[in-house]
């Protein structure tokens, strides 16, 4: 009987020499990722075991598979250690072209010494067939032929950082590879190098695990992998629907290699699509093993998909996972909408991505309730200053109902039993009406709701929590710095400097202005009139901020921040907040005064 698999201790001489060292790596990896750390470890690890004689050292494993039966091919699917095998081609074209009498006439001496025969067979067999093939994209193979294994790298230079980071087009990778090999040959010297070159070939090994078949190949590599090297969970994913795949169609070579072709397009585009979002393709897992569990996972994200997609049709799955992500791009992430804004600034953001997305992905009927009653839910929490603990379960809870089609009605029923039972609403009021509240994470984000809330929709757009966005105090901090302010005692200012009542929002450049200055310099400010900002010479963005420059230029309060002022600005924040919350804030309203916390 075949054995499933058989371990090869090979040197780099016999990995790249010998008659079956043909490879080829199959459209379904990735494309070549190493940059300047990776290619640099590789080189210190060579070099290090070089320079302290190491007898041998071993440079890891690889993982081949047969082709398949049908598959009229002399070359090998290289299944795990593509990045090692094309970095070490590289470096191989980089010797040939820089050092082309590499140990000329030195075979007496040393049998073993590595001539340009030896590199050049090394990189194609017989000069015609090359000894490593890349599929894994469109230009992937074209460009290291004609920039690498045809090309002379003694002429490439150094690309960009930004052309090196750009994995639609790898062939920057392999420039910047060869240029590092080039730099550190020409500081070693040819002599040098010869010997460096020597102990690679002779005395660096690798074990070639050889496969009977792909099927057994990968699933080698997620028993090989699994327990956390460096692969994703989603790398694991999709070797194990890939293995899966394979077997499905095993006795039907046409339909496997349509299948395969369709699964590997299917996956691409969801990788492309996730890389124009804020989340990375694991986290786009996370948030599908959230949707299809519709509780907290009991086990690693790949072991609770693998179980999941089980009696799946692997097509059908990674399918189902690029509309997933699709609607993620277009719905959430690119969504234009005022409620959705406000989620973008909540803690736990990988739960309410996965509700809202489970909802879109179920067609949920009420989905903008829906997002109302979740967004209420979460700032009460926040505001209440309650963690995650507190709103898991819920969460959890929220995807199970959503997929199970539960009514608007029922949900804001468990969702307002869950508020009573932890006292939620009284607790978000108290913490609203303390005098402190400038301090609290959640300020800003409730502001901004606020001012989203009163934004004709023509003109909304999303606004970043970000350095450049100020928490405006009305009344200045440093007030006393100034005669204008001298009607502010210190009672008033310790009770409402910090509260609901003297908060607004400025952007950067306007708030260096207002900051510390009397009330009418303020207004000049807000109004885009400021001595400095000539670049923003315009009424601010901020609605909730025009609101009190309206009240100036209306004569309100005889153009003046006072304790009048203030409560007025209480007020209006709190019936702001009532409508948007959803809950009674008639007695602070009515008592209009912060409480010490």
């Amino acid at each position: 009987m075949e054995e499933p698999f058989k371990p090869l201790s090979l040197s780099i001489r016999e990995l790249f020499g010998n008659a079956d060292a043909l490879y080829k790596i199959p459209q379904y990896q990735r494309p070549y990722k190493w940059e300047d750390e990776q290619v640099e470890k590789l080189w210190e690890d060579i070099f290090d075991a070089f320079e302290n004689k190491e007898e041998n050292y071993f440079l890891g494993s690889i993982i081949t598979a047969k082709p398949r039966d049908n598959e009229k091919s002399a070359y090998i699917d290289v299944v795990d250690g593509q990045q090692r095998l094309t970095t070490l081609m590289i470096l191989f074209c980089v010797i040939r072209d820089l050092y082309p009498k590499v140990n000329t006439g030195k075979s007496d001496e040393n049998p073993f010494a590595v001539d340009i025969d030896t590199i050049s067979s090394s990189i194609s067999l017989f000069g015609k067939s090359k000894r490593l093939k890349l599929f894994t994209h469109r230009q992937h193979q074209s460009d290291f032929e004609t920039i690498i294994l045809d090309g002379n790298t003694n002429n490439l230079q150094k690309p960009y950082k930004y052309q090196i980071r750009t994995d639609e087009e790898p062939k920057f990778k392999f420039i910047n590879t060869a240029v590092i090999f080039r730099t550190k040959l020409v500081e070693l010297g040819e002599l040098q190098s010869e010997e460096l070159i020597n102990y690679l070939f002779n005395q660096v090994k690798i074990i070639r695990i050889d496969c009977k078949n792909r099927e057994f190949a990968i699933k080698l590599f997620q028993v090989l992998n699994d327990r956390g090297m460096d692969l994703t969970a989603a790398d694991l994913i999709k070797s194990y629907l890939l293995e899966k795949l394979y077997t499905k169609y095993k006795d039907d070579a046409d339909t496997s290699k349509i299948k395969e072709e369709q699964f590997i397009a299917d996956w691409r585009d969801m990788e492309q699509t996730i890389k124009t979002c804020d989340i990375n393709l694991n986290e786009l897992f996370i948030i599908y093993e959230y949707y299809i569990l519709g509780q907290n996972p009991k086990k690693s994200l790949y072991d609770e998909l693998q179980a999941a997609f089980e009696n799946l049709d692997p097509n059908w799955v990674i399918g189902d996972i690029k509309k997933f992500a699709n609607t993620y791009y277009t719905q959430i992430y690119e969504g234009r909408d005022k409620v959705l804004y406000s989620f973008w600034y909540i803690r736990w953001n990988m739960y309410w991505k996965s509700i809202l997305l489970t909802a879109l992905h179920t067609d949920y009927a009420k989905f903008d309730e829906l997002k109302k009653e979740l967004r209420r839910f979460y700032y009460l929490y926040w505001i209440g200053g309650k963690t995650l603990s507190q709103i898991k379960q819920t969460s959890f809870n929220l995807m199970k109902w959503v997929r199970e089609k539960k009514s608007i009605d029922e949900i804001r029923l468990e969702l307002n039993e869950k508020l009573n039972k932890d006292n939620i609403i009284n607790l978000a009021i108290y913490n609203l009406t303390s005098e402190q509240i400038a301090s609290e994470v959640w300020c800003k984000p409730l502001l901004l709701m606020m001012e989203y809330n009163v934004t004709d929709n023509s003109k909304l757009s999303f606004i970043e929590l970000d350095q450049d966005l100020h928490l405006e105090h009305i009344l200045p901090v440093k007030y006393e710095k100034f005669a204008e302010w001298n009607h502010i005692t210190k009672d008033v200012s310790a009770k409402w400097l910090n509260s609901a009542g003297n908060l607004t929002l400025l952007g950067g450049a306007k708030n260096i202005e207002a900051s510390n200055n009397p009330f009418k310099v303020k207004m000049e400010v807000y109004k885009g009139k400021g001595k400095y900002d000539h670049k923003n010479d315009k009424i601010t963005a901020f609605q909730i901020t025009q609101h009190i420059l309206n009240d100036y230029e209306a004569q309100k309060y005889n153009q003046d921040w006072k304790l009048d002022s203030i409560i007025d600005r209480w007020k209006w924040f709190f019936s702001e907040v009532g409508e948007l919350l959803e809950i009674d804030v008639k007695e602070a309203i009515d008592k209009h005064e912060p409480i010490l916390i």
